[in-house]
């Protein structure tokens, strides 16, 4: 569970908050997870509302497994056969279902709105959900993009 260590670590934080509290900093914990580990440790936010910790959870939500967009079975596979074996589109609201544990989410529109939204969630205390919405594919050409810059400034 991802969700449920970065609950453990909030909850540990909070503690040792509350033996420094002039530090304002301590005691808030922020979480980075992709949509799909997200989901598969959704009870981990079971009762976190209430528990009196900071915690900001960052999910990149591009519907699904997109880590496997990257590797070879991308382009190996059929598209309909790809989908239904890696990229796994699972189509939740994931602020709906924050909502349903008591969260507070907030979604950045454009990417520049990405570290403020994250700031602004951190700020403000409580447990909240960032959802940063993307794109498979074009995550794919960015990183291709990046590489092949690396490339002609390396050759």
């Amino acid at each position: 569970g991802v969700t449920s260590t970065a609950v453990g670590v909030a909850v540990a934080g909070a503690r040792a908050a509350a033996t420094r509290a002039a530090d304002a900093e301590a005691g808030r914990t922020v979480l980075l997870t992709g949509d799909v580990a997200f989901l598969h440790d959704a009870n981990g936010l079971l009762g976190a509302a209430g528990r009196g910790i900071d915690l900001t959870v960052v999910v990149v939500d591009n519907d699904g497994g997109g880590i496997f967009s990257f590797l070879p079975q991308a382009t190996e596979l059929a598209d309909e056969r790809f989908e239904q074996l890696f990229g796994t589109p699972h189509g939740v609201d994931l602020p709906m279902l924050a909502a349903a544990h008591g969260l507070i989410s907030l979604e950045p529109s454009a990417a520049a709105d990405v570290g403020p939204t994250i700031a602004a969630a951190v700020r403000s205390g409580g447990v909240r959900l960032v959802r940063v919405r993307t794109e498979r594919a074009s995550n794919v050409a960015v990183h291709d993009e990046l590489h092949a810059a690396v490339v002609a400034a390396l050759g």
